[in-house]
């Protein structure tokens, strides 16, 4: 009787610290999900945002073009969004050809992300 309740104390011991483990990674990466969703609607923002068309707001779209590379939770929309943003900008005239690059070459890197 003493060996059965040494037992269930062990594993009631052993599923309080596995629970208090999962409780901790879980909230983490929750933190980490919101974090990364406002970082990523701020840069959508940012993007697409009207601003004056001077050599650093250009420099700034360029840069957040590059960066949405770095959020594989949003590659389906994020894809989604620079093809309709390539559709519109190719149509304006004097558009500035580096942001076009960097557009089309982001393109390309989430279709073979999306696709995979």
């Amino acid at each position: 009787m003493y060996e059965t309740s040494i037992i269930v104390g062990v594993i009631l011991g052993l599923g309080t610290f596995m629970w208090t483990i999962y409780s901790y990674f879980d909230t983490r990466k929750r933190d980490q999900d919101l974090k990364e969703f406002e970082i990523y609607h701020k840069l959508i923002k940012e993007l697409v945002q009207p601003g004056d068309k001077d050599t650093l707001f250009i420099d700034r779209q360029t840069a957040i073009i590059y960066e949405l590379r770095n959020f594989k939770r949003y590659y389906p929309f994020s894809l989604r969004t620079l093809n309709g943003l390539r559709d519109k900008w190719e149509k304006v005239d004097g558009q500035y050809p580096r942001l076009l690059e960097e557009l089309s070459l982001t393109i390309n890197f989430l279709k073979e992300k999306v696709q995979k």
